[in-house]
């Protein structure tokens, strides 16, 4: 019933998401119910760029994505089915999503990068989240490519291929 392979079925991630730019919707953060396939709004955010570049680690490149998916972690729903080995079935699971949305971007012209340096401190309080029994992991902007970035983008990994990096 979900879209991603989870370990033992136990899906032990949440996803919150800030959107801005985003037609029909208000600036803010949500909250996807997967069981229902909806959103549910939380919170007005007034200065969203301000709130973002602090959650993010000031990567100041991923503002201009109109989403940014956050997942957070629910401990408890891998742990007690798989003890010590919970976190490793966690990040598979986590890298399943990740692909899953790099995917889905492409198919439809959009970009997206992974990023795991996120200050969960202010993540957590951006989608008041008590930070113990669920945190926010990860983070996952999406947008439109600009060509200049296209351009910049590709003449790097030309140069790692070409120096064999």
């Amino acid at each position: 019933m979900r879209t991603v392979p989870s370990g033992g079925a136990r899906h032990g991630f949440e996803l919150y998401f800030v959107c801005q730019n985003v037609e029909g919707l208000n600036p803010g953060t949500y909250h996807y119910l997967p069981m229902e396939h909806r959103i549910e709004f939380l919170n007005p955010i007034e200065k969203v760029s301000d709130i973002l570049a602090s959650s993010l680690c000031d990567q100041l490149w991923a503002l201009k994505a109109n989403v940014i998916f956050y997942f957070s972690y629910i401990p408890y729903r891998t742990e007690w089915r798989y003890g010590h080995l919970a976190h490793r079935i966690a990040l598979v699971d986590l890298g399943h999503v990740g692909e899953n949305i790099y995917l889905a971007s492409t198919s439809i012209g959009l970009g997206t990068c992974g990023i795991g340096a996120c200050v969960t401190r202010i993540c957590d309080e951006m989608f008041e989240l008590e930070g113990e029994n669920e945190f926010i992991i990860y983070a996952q902007p999406i947008g439109k490519v600009n060509k200049e970035d296209f351009v910049k983008e590709k003449s790097f990994y030309e140069f790692v291929e070409k120096e064999g990096l």
